[in-house]
């Protein structure tokens, strides 16, 4: 097991989730770019790689729990442990409608990513970072 701190940020292939990436490895981390689609995903380690730091694209849809469970598994199989987890992944389903026209399906959707997803990837992701920091629970 490597003493190199790892680090997952999950919908880090744009904004601040990318540029949180791009500060951890910067501090000599390595990164997991969780992005759900490839193709964007790809691109944005591969920016990052190009600035000479340690990032790996890690395909990751965090409502989806065969994702989650891949993630966890390339996790422990490669690293054995993780060190910091950064649920970053998220939407704003409706965000310009007024509430009173809000539709109610989004809004379960809108729970689903921000809240019980990150509830779930935390609780699959837990026991590496368990590993990494002895006597803690």
């Amino acid at each position: 097991m490597s003493s190199k701190k790892i680090a997952l940020v999950t919908g880090a292939n744009k904004g601040i989730g990318f540029e949180t990436a791009r500060q951890l490895a910067a501090k000599g981390i390595t990164v997991l770019l969780g992005a759900r689609d490839e193709k964007p995903g790809l691109e944005a380690a591969e920016t990052l790689k190009k600035e000479g730091l340690d990032v790996q694209f890690l395909q990751l849809d965090v409502n989806d729990p065969a994702s989650q469970d891949n993630a966890a598994k390339f996790i422990a199989d490669k690293f054995g442990k993780l060190d910091i987890l950064i649920n970053n992944a998220g939407v704003a389903r409706d965000f310009q409608v007024p509430r009173l026209k809000a539709r109610r399906n989004n809004g379960v959707r809108t729970f689903e990513t921000n809240l019980f997803s990150l509830i779930s990837l935390t609780q699959k992701c837990c026991r590496w970072s368990k590993r990494a920091m002895p006597g803690r629970s």
